[in-house]
C-alpha cells in the first residue's frame, strides 16, 4: 500500500486519540510496537475477539513478535486481516509510518468486518447495505459508532429483516394474503395487525436462533484455536524437557569420570 496522505494520517490520529488505552499516546511507534494497544483498539471494538490478557507489556523483540503473532492468528485473521511478517518486523523495529500503515489498514478490515457481521445477522447483502465506512471517515467518533451499533444489533434488525426478508415463511405469508383458511365470526375474527404481529415474532425467532448459531460456531473456533496454541506449547515444553535430561545425564557422566580418575 501507497503511503498515506497527511489527511488520512490526520484522521488516523484523531481515531487513536478517541479510543480510551491504558497507556498515554507519546510516540505511535514506540507505543504500538509490541501490539498491545493495537489489541486493545481491536477490543475496543469486538471485546469478544479480544482476550487481552494473552498480550502482556515487552520490551523484547521476541516477546514483541510473539504477541503481534497471537493478535494475528486469533484475531486479526477472523476479521480478515493477514498481516504480513514483514510489516511485523517494521512495526517492532519502529520504522516511520509502519505503524500507521498497519492501523489503517486495520480500520479498513474491521468496518468491512462490522458490515458483514450486521448484513450476516440481517438476512440482506451486504452489497445492498453498503459497507459500512471506517468511523474516522464517517466523521462520528468511535464510541457513537460502537452505541450505534449496539443499538442496530436488536429491533431495528428485526425490523430490517420484516422488510426485505426475500423469502417470508410460508405458512405465515399464504394466511396473510391468500386468507386460505376458515376465519372465525365475530369478536374473534384475526384482524391485519394480529397477522402482521404472528409474522413479526416469526421473524424474530428466526434472527435469534441465527445470532445464536454464529455466536456459537465462533466459539467453537476461538475454542479450536486454543486448543491449537496449548498443544503447541506442550510440545515445547516436552521438548525443554528432553534437553534438560540430556543435559542432567552428560553432566551425570562428567562427574562419574571424574570421581573414577
Amino acid at each position: 500500500m501507497a503511503g498515506l496522505t497527511d489527511q488520512q494520517l490526520q484522521r488516523l490520529y484523531t481515531w487513536i486519540d478517541e479510543i480510551p488505552l491504558t497507556r498515554p499516546k507519546r510516540n505511535i511507534s514506540r507505543d504500538f510496537a509490541d501490539g498491545v494497544l493495537c489489541a486493545e483498539v481491536v477490543a475496543h471494538y469486538f471485546p469478544r475477539l479480544v482476550e487481552l490478557h494473552n498480550y502482556p507489556s515487552a520490551n523484547s523483540t521476541q516477546q514483541k513478535m510473539y504477541n503481534w503473532n497471537t493478535l494475528n492468528s486469533k484475531v486479526l485473521r477472523k476479521i480478515g486481516y493477514n498481516l504480513p511478517k514483514d510489516d511485523m518486523e517494521a512495526v517492532i523495529q519502529c520504522r516511520p509510518g509502519a505503524i500507521e500503515k498497519v492501523l489503517y489498514s486495520l480500520q479498513q478490515k474491521m468496518a468491512k468486518y462490522r458490515a458483514r457481521r450486521s448484513s450476516s445477522r440481517s438476512g440482506t447483502p451486504t452489497s445492498a447495505r453498503g459497507a459500512s465506512p471506517a468511523p474516522s471517515e464517517r466523521g462520528a467518533s468511535p464510541r457513537s459508532v460502537r452505541s450505534d451499533l449496539s443499538v442496530q444489533s436488536r429491533k431495528p434488525r428485526v425490523v430490517t429483516s420484516v422488510h426485505r426478508a426475500p423469502s417470508p415463511a410460508p405458512s405465515v405469508m399464504s394466511s396473510v394474503q391468500n386468507q386460505h383458511f376458515e376465519q372465525p365470526s365475530g369478536p374473534h375474527r384475526a384482524t391485519s395487525a394480529q397477522l402482521n404481529s404472528a409474522y413479526d415474532r416469526h421473524t424474530m425467532h428466526q434472527e435469534v436462533d441465527q445470532e445464536i448459531l454464529v455466536e456459537k460456531e465462533q466459539t467453537i473456533s476461538e475454542l479450536r484455536e486454543t486448543v491449537e496454541i496449548l498443544e503447541l506449547q506442550i510440545a515445547k515444553l516436552k521438548q525443554l524437557v528432553r534437553l534438560k535430561d540430556s543435559k542432567i545425564t552428560k553432566l551425570q557422566d562428567a562427574l562419574s569420570r571424574k570421581m573414577e580418575a
